[in-house]
């Protein structure tokens, strides 16, 4: 099986820079915002990436689009054949 290759939409890009620049708002230093950020990455490619159908399917979205939890935020995503497209993203206690 090979690994797949994750994408952001549009929307999901301009939500990880809302989360990175929340953060930035609560004076962490960039150091660390940067390798919070990187850390949903890499756990995306990992997890998506090599099980790409683990996450819940949410039918109320669309046919075949599926949510997993990674600290507190929900990633909205579909399964495309060789990449994994990332639709959106929010925390769980926020939509």
């Amino acid at each position: 099986m090979s690994k797949r290759r994750i994408i952001f939409s549009p929307r999901a890009s301009q939500r990880m820079g809302e989360i990175s620049d929340y953060l930035y708002k609560q004076q962490l230093s960039a150091t660390f915002v940067c390798a919070y950020m990187n850390r949903f990455e890499i756990w995306l490619d990992m997890v998506l990436g090599e099980f790409p159908d683990s996450g819940m399917l949410m039918p109320e979205y669309g046919d075949d689009i599926r949510r997993v939890v990674y600290k507190e935020y929900s990633f909205i995503y579909r399964n495309m054949g060789t990449q994994i497209e990332i639709l959106t993203v929010y925390r769980e206690n926020k939509p």
